[in-house]
């Protein structure tokens, strides 16, 4: 990096691995042509290919938060079409549970918090709007405007919960520019950006957008209207005193008329075609969902001095999103299809090191509220969260506020939704999460219950055998081999030799909860591979 009187620029230099890349997988997409190139590049020899069971479990977890079920994976493994991968794709991206999982994130994103009782019903108002807008695939540029843009009540436009959280000028727009931009600005706001270009005066005119943001009381207690108050958009320049009018970034300052909203000037502003920021944000944040790291990481700090691993593919993917009309759906479909999703996380002999250039999957543990509804699926177990319907899922609950009730959530970093950061959510392991896994009581609990998974595998009269494919397949989506199942049965047989009758079933219980502990614990389970 060169850093000169606010300006800067970047050299990157990349020594080949030199490995002979003579075959690669056959091109789904424009995805693979950009980083299959780099490959060949830099000498890099690309894993092989996911085996079926792998990637049915890979991206059923990946769109909607959840375990395949037993049938939906010999079903798909038993399909002989060719294009059933992306017909899964498609299937999953019309069900409700993706709908669910994305919501999830982004009302995280977009701090939907209940921080006070009377919060309730705006959150949930915000979360069915979230929920709603993806299952609707509601172009991405329209609902960055309907937040950013959000004016009335909760009642009528429940995108103003935003600012209900959102409330000061200059965090409405540290949070924009952070969460839509991939810019973070808070360094410039008392001095030049010390790794880009931004200033003072770049900061303070990108804040003026939000300087006529307005409320007052709404008729509902603890609540707002907001509103556009009429005047002259402008802020004042701490260090110059001056007053700035509204100004995006690397563009001049707007003339607007006193009763013009700027925040709907920042929207035109945001998706317009040209935009060097909003499409590559959203498509480099998606980017590292699927694949556990972005082309440009973190995902939330898109700078000149912090550039992309691999910037054709970045330019490609955005100018894709553009010309879509912002379809989300199509890009995720654009990524979960292509042969670079679908990579084994096996690495080989030369890729093992890679942790860039995608030359194999890269495996991710499940996230807090995937992990806790993937444990109840595995149990077989309802859960139970305070005013929600018996059986809601983790990932579809509305807000912040059931991460204090649920010890499990909180352990596993479930965010607070107190920022716009994605780091907010907690994927490092630790001592008190294995501890949980181990012996926490409520697991005990649900593996020992009556009528639990392992009290019902006791009571069928199915060979031992069937009972055991049942759990890989519920819990790894695949076949056993064959020392599992060996191993399986001599712990079954340890548990119940000698003994008969209540003896003998309350031994093959034990061996079966013993089972489930350990699938439930091993890596396999506890990772996205």
């Amino acid at each position: 990096m060169v850093r000169y009187q606010g300006k800067v620029s970047t050299f990157r230099a990349t020594v080949p691995l030199g490995a002979p890349v003579d075959k690669l997988p056959a091109v789904s997409n424009f995805v693979d042509d950009l980083v299959f190139a780099k490959l060949k590049t830099i000498g890099m020899p690309p894993s092989d290919i996911a085996d079926d069971g792998t990637y049915v479990r890979r991206l059923t977890l990946d769109l909607t938060g959840r375990l395949p079920t037993a049938a939906e994976m010999k079903d798909f493994m038993a399909s002989k079409d060719a294009n059933k991968r992306a017909a899964l794709s498609d299937r999953l991206l019309d069900s409700p549970e993706y709908a669910e999982y994305f919501a999830n994130k982004w009302s995280a994103l977009l701090r939907n918090q209940r921080t006070q009782p009377t919060f309730a019903r705006g959150s949930y108002l915000f979360y069915s709007w979230i929920r709603d807008s993806i299952a609707d695939n509601k172009p991405y540029d329209q609902f960055v405007r309907e937040v950013v843009a959000a004016a009335g009540d909760l009642e009528q436009n429940p995108p103003v919960a935003w600012y209900r959280q959102v409330k000061e000028q200059k965090q409405q727009m540290e949070d924009v520019a952070q969460l839509f931009l991939g810019t973070r600005m808070q360094c410039a706001q008392c001095h030049h950006h010390p790794f880009e270009k931004w200033s003072q005066q770049d900061y303070y005119g990108f804040a003026a957008f939000f300087s006529n943001v307005s409320r007052k009381p709404s008729t509902f207690i603890g609540e707002e209207t907001i509103f556009h108050k009429r005047g002259i958009a402008q802020t004042q320049n701490i260090r110059t005193k001056e007053n700035v009018m509204p100004t995006s970034l690397g563009g001049s300052a707007l003339k607007l008329k006193p009763e013009q909203d700027p925040r709907h000037a920042l929207a035109e502003w945001m998706s317009a075609k040209d935009n060097p920021f909003f499409a590559h944000t959203l498509v480099n944040r998606y980017w590292k969902h699927f694949f556990n790291r972005g082309l440009v990481e973190p995902e939330d700090d898109m700078r000149e001095t912090n550039p992309p691993v691999n910037p054709e593919l970045l330019s490609a993917l955005a100018a894709d999103f553009v010309k879509s009309g912002y379809d989300m759906k199509k890009l995720i479909r654009t990524i979960v299809t292509s042969t670079t999703y679908q990579l084994s996380a096996v690495p080989n002999t030369h890729n093992a090191k890679d942790r860039q250039n995608f030359s194999r999957y890269y495996p991710k543990r499940l996230n807090a509220e995937v992990l806790y509804d993937a444990v109840n699926t595995l149990l077989d177990v309802e859960s139970n969260f305070a005013g929600q319907a018996p059986g809601t899922r983790a990932v579809a609950l509305p807000d912040n506020s059931y991460n204090q009730s649920t010890y499990f959530l909180s352990v596993f970093g479930r965010p607070d939704s107190s920022s716009a950061c994605e780091c907010e959510r907690t994927q490092e392991a630790s001592l008190a999460q294995s501890l949980h896994l181990l012996n926490a009581a409520d697991i005990q609990t649900q593996l020992s219950r009556g009528n639990g998974r392992a009290d019902m595998l006791t009571k069928d009269v199915r060979p031992d055998d069937d009972k055991i494919t049942d759990l890989y397949h519920i819990a790894l989506s695949r076949e056993p081999n064959a020392d599992e199942v060996k191993f399986a049965h001599a712990h079954l047989n340890k548990k119940t030799a000698g003994k008969t009758g209540d003896e003998a079933f309350k031994g093959k219980k034990e061996a079966y909860e013993d089972i489930l502990w350990a699938l439930l614990n091993t890596k396999e389970f506890l990772f996205n591979h």
